[in-house]
């Protein structure tokens, strides 16, 4: 399992904890995705020199207090992935860290681009995110 991490500053916790309350706002911010069903969807990731589509699905969403913890599965050609975040509220700030296993044929086959990617696109999701809070 490999772990990315972060703090972010935001203008307003409550409008964060109302944001985060409803996962389906976690899924309109990742990069690609074209249609939301639920709590499953679908998206185009770029992988290195490969576009792949993949599903994916909000197997949890908790909210604890000021703690939001999140696991998607995701699966496409040759990849299989679990992607579990948790985002803690902290006054003017969020810090977050995102655990993921990537495993398949595909997924071992670019081992070395995968980690760089799912860290880009965490933050990328995060930084949506914030985007979205602080209008």
């Amino acid at each position: 399992m490999t772990k990315t991490e972060g703090e972010i500053v935001i203008k307003d916790p409550n409008k964060a904890k109302q944001f985060f309350s409803d996962y389906k706002n976690l899924l309109t911010c990742i990069p690609g995705v074209k249609e939301i069903n639920g709590n499953s969807f679908k998206a185009y990731v770029k992988f290195s020199f490969l576009t792949i589509e993949i599903n994916g699905t909000v197997k949890k969403h908790e909210i604890n207090g000021d703690n939001i913890d999140t696991l998607i599965i995701i699966e496409g050609p040759g990849i299989i992935a679990n992607i579990n975040t948790l985002l803690t509220i902290l006054g003017n700030k969020i810090k977050w860290s995102s655990d993921y296993e990537v495993g398949g044929p595909l997924a071992n086959s670019l081992k070395k681009h995968i980690g760089s990617q799912a860290e880009e696109i965490s933050k990328q999701i995060i930084e949506c995110s914030v985007g979205k809070i602080n209008q």
